[in-house]
C-alpha cells in the first residue's frame, strides 16, 4: 500500500487568510446591479496615475526578469526617506516581508507576541512557519504597549505591533512607543507595521518609525494604501543594515515583480495623489463618524481610513453585515481578526460614501428595530 504524504501538524491546522473582498455567493444570489467594496482598506480613488503610466511604459520589458535588489525603488526610497539604502528591502506585499522576518530571526517552536486583535496576516506568517503566537489583551480596542512589553519573556522573540492597528483602527503615540522601545530588551526583534502611515502621519503626536534608529527595529509599509496599489503587492521594509542584509537571503529573488517596482518607483512621486487619497479620506471618515454619532454608535476614533464598530453579538455583526450587503454596500465582520462581534468599514470615495451613510443607518435601525 502507499503511504501518504505526511502533512505537519501546523500546517494542517492552518486557517487560511480570507480576504474581506469575497462575496458567498449564498448569501446573495442575484446580480448586484451597484455594490460597493468598503471591506479591504482599498483606496477607492484607484491606482496612481503615475504608477499607470509607468506600468505602460514598461510593457515592452515583460520578457526580462526584475531587478533582484529592486535597485531603481530602492535608490527612490532611499531619496525620498533619506535613508541609506543599504537598509531598506522591497518585496512582494508587506505580508510577505512579515514572513520573511519571521523565517529569518526564529526558528520553529519559537515564540511572537502580538496584540489579541490585530493584523490577520501575522497569525497566518506565524502559524504555516511553525512557530507560537502569544497575545494580550486589548485595552478599549488599543493596543496596550505597556502589557505587551510586560509579556516579553527570554521565550519572546519578535513583538508585532500594527499602528495604526487594523481592525481596531487606533494608534498608541510617540510617548508611548518610546516608553515601549526602550524597555524591550535588544535581543528582541520589534516589528512595526505602518500600512497606513500617510492617513495616521496627519496626527502630530504619531510615532513615526523611521524617526527612531534602534537595532532590533524594522519598519514595515505598503504601496498598497495610500498609493492605490494593492493589486501589485509591493511592500518594503527598513531597518538596520545587518538585518536587511540578513533579510536579501531569504526573500524571493525576483520580488517585487518587474511591474511592481515600476509602479512604486513613480507612484513615491505622486504627491498630488497621495494628498488627494488623504484630503477625501479625512471628509469621508468625518461623514461616517457624524453618522455613528447621531446613531448613538461608539467606535473607537479612527487613524486610518477605515472605522471600527463593535456590535453586543457575532449575531447582530453579521446581520448588520448582511443588511448591508444586500443594498449594495460590502463591509467586513471581523471575525478572522479575532474579534467576531467587530465590522470594519472602509472609506469610499466622497459618493460612495455619502451611499454607505444611508445603507448604515438602514442596516442599523433594521437591526435595533
Amino acid at each position: 500500500m502507499c503511504e501518504m504524504i505526511r502533512i505537519p501538524n501546523f500546517i494542517s491546522e492552518l486557517k487560511p487568510y480570507k480576504p474581506g473582498n469575497q462575496i458567498d455567493e449564498t448569501e446573495y444570489a442575484s446580480p448586484f446591479s451597484y455594490l460597493i467594496n468598503l471591506a479591504s482598506n482599498e483606496n477607492r480613488l484607484g491606482p496612481s496615475p503615475k504608477a499607470v503610466e509607468a506600468i505602460k511604459s514598461s510593457l515592452n520589458e515583460l520578457a526580462l526578469y526584475p531587478q533582484t535588489s529592486s535597485y531603481e525603488l530602492i535608490n527612490k526610497l532611499s531619496e525620498h526617506f533619506k535613508i541609506d539604502k543599504r537598509r531598506i528591502i522591497a518585496t512582494h506585499g508587506s505580508e510577505s516581508l512579515i514572513t520573511h522576518i519571521i523565517n529569518a530571526f526564529t526558528e520553529q517552536g519559537e515564540e511572537i507576541l502580538t496584540a489579541e486583535v490585530t493584523f490577520v496576516g501575522i497569525f497566518v506568517s506565524t502559524n504555516k512557519l511553525g512557530r507560537k503566537i502569544k497575545t494580550v489583551p486589548m485595552y478599549y480596542h488599543s493596543i496596550d504597549l505597556e502589557a505587551v512589553s510586560n509579556a516579553v519573556t527570554s521565550d519572546t522573540r519578535i513583538v508585532y505591533l500594527a499602528n495604526v492597528n487594523n481592525p481596531t483602527g487606533t494608534m498608541f503615540k510617540k510617548a508611548e512607543f518610546e516608553v515601549f522601545i526602550n524597555k524591550v530588551p535588544q535581543n528582541v526583534l520589534v516589528i512595526l507595521d505602518e500600512a497606513y502611515f500617510h492617513y495616521s502621519a496627519l496626527f502630530e503626536d504619531y510615532p513615526d518609525g523611521l524617526k527612531y534608529d534602534y537595532p532590533n527595529l524594522i519598519v514595515v509599509r505598503t504601496f498598497s494604501k495610500s498609493h492605490g496599489l494593492a493589486g501589485l503587492r509591493v511592500g518594503y521594509g527598513i531597518g538596520p543594515i545587518d538585518l536587511i542584509k540578513t533579510l536579501y537571503k531569504v526573500k524571493l529573488p525576483f520580488e517585487p515583480s518587474l511591474i511592481s517596482q515600476k509602479a512604486a518607483t513613480a507612484a513615491l512621486d505622486d504627491n498630488e495623489f497621495v494628498d488627494k487619497t488623504t484630503k477625501i479620506n479625512s471628509l469621508s471618515l468625518k461623514m461616517i463618524t457624524s453618522k455613528l454619532d447621531e446613531l448613538g454608535i461608539y467606535y473607537p476614533e479612527p487613524k486610518a481610513n477605515f472605522v471600527f464598530i463593535n456590535f453586543d453579538n457575532e449575531f447582530d455583526a453579521a446581520k448588520f453585515c448582511s443588511i448591508c450587503l444586500k443594498n449594495g454596500v460590502l463591509v467586513r465582520q471581523t471575525t478572522g481578526f479575532g474579534m467576531p462581534t467587530g465590522v470594519r468599514i472602509s472609506t469610499g470615495t466622497l459618493e460612495e460614501t455619502e451611499y454607505a451613510v444611508e445603507v448604515i443607518e438602514k442596516a442599523y435601525k433594521l437591526l435595533v428595530n
